[in-house]
Parts: structure tokens; C-alpha cells; sequence
């Protein structure tokens, strides 16, 4: 069972992470050179509508299978060892993610919403200045998401 729900927590850092690198190497940047502003807008739109569902769906697989890794192996060491000190880079990777969903709290409650209602208003300066925030969050979380790789990785 344990190794199902490490799969599964894979999986899932694996979908939102992909999709960030996707958004930030593939999408954007072709959006940028092909399409003026407003289709240009317009495109992105679409794609976080059904993006940040399938994000949102990953982070709550996160997680849930997080803090049913991080309870499993702290149970098993405090069993083994009297302590339970679970090694530092899982600390690490449980503070990262926590941080990881703010940003993405913040990206999508501030910086989509406002993204939404500037283009439902046509005001394409407006939801560009939101695509740009919506942006340098993405660049944000995905920084982040490679920190906790590392760190459950690296850190004993």
C-alpha cells in the first residue's frame, strides 16, 4: 500500500509540474510570438480554465497522499528508532509544498480572478498585467517544485 501512495503522490507533482514546464517553455512563449493580445489572452484563458482544475485536483492528491507518507513513515521510525524524527528533507519538501500551494492559492484567488474579470471586460491592458503576475507565479511554484525534489533527494 505504501508504495501505491508514493506512486500516486508522483504522479501527481509530476502532472502539476509538467504543466508548468509545459505553460512556461512550450505555451506561453509560442502564444507570445504567434498571436497578438487579445487572442493571445483569450488562448491562455482557456487553458487555465481547464489547467487550474487538474492542478487543484493534483494538489489535493498531494496532499493527501503527503500526509499519509509523512504519518507512515514518522509512525515507523518512532516504532523503530523512539523518536520519530523524520529526515530533514522530507521537512523540507512538506514546507516547500506547503508554500507551493499558497502561491498557488494566491495565482488563482488574486491573480486569475482579476485575470477573468479584465477579460471578461475586454480591458486586454488589465489582463495582460494579470497574465504577467499569473506568470511570475508559475516561475515562482516551478522554481519551488524542483527545491523539494532536491530536497527530499539531497538532505539526510
Amino acid at each position: 500500500m505504501y508504495d501505491l501512495v508514493k506512486l500516486t503522490h508522483l504522479v501527481a507533482a509530476i502532472i502539476w509540474l509538467g504543466g508548468m514546464t509545459f505553460m512556461l517553455v512550450a505555451l506561453r512563449p509560442a502564444a507570445l510570438a504567434a498571436l497578438e493580445r487579445p487572442e493571445r489572452l483569450r488562448l491562455m484563458g482557456a487553458v487555465w480554465k481547464r489547467f487550474f482544475i487538474v492542478v487543484v485536483a493534483a494538489i489535493v492528491v498531494v496532499l493527501v497522499t503527503g500526509t499519509n507518507l509523512y504519518t507512515t513513515v514518522f509512525r515507523a521510525l518512532k516504532m523503530a528508532t523512539g523518536t520519530g524524527s523524520v529526515p530533514l528533507g522530507w521537512n523540507l519538501m512538506l514546507g516547500i509544498g506547503l508554500l507551493m500551494v499558497l502561491v498557488f492559492g494566491h495565482m488563482f484567488f488574486a491573480g486569475y480572478a482579476k485575470f477573468k474579470r479584465a477579460a471578461a471586460a475586454n480591458d486586454w491592458p488589465l489582463a495582460d498585467q494579470a497574465a504577467a503576475q499569473i506568470h511570475a507565479l508559475t516561475v515562482t511554484n516551478f522554481v519551488l517544485g524542483w527545491l523539494a525534489l532536491l530536497a527530499v533527494r539531497l538532505v539526510h
